[in-house]
């Protein structure tokens, strides 16, 4: 149970990206969705970096 916490971070963080970065896609009138998937990259980075600092200090 203690985990099921973490999973929801990384998928939290990783969801976010993408939507905030699908939106400025949509801003920009981007052809190809670019900034989603950095968006979802940088959010899978936030989220493993917070993972880990949470698994660190259990």
């Amino acid at each position: 149970m203690r985990f099921a916490g973490l999973g929801t971070t990384l998928a939290a963080s990783i969801g976010l990206g993408a939507i905030g970065g699908r939106k400025l896609d949509e801003y920009f009138a981007l052809e190809k969705p670019l900034v989603t998937a950095a968006g979802a990259l940088l959010g899978l980075a936030i989220g493993m970096w917070s993972v880990l600092r949470n698994i660190k200090s259990m």
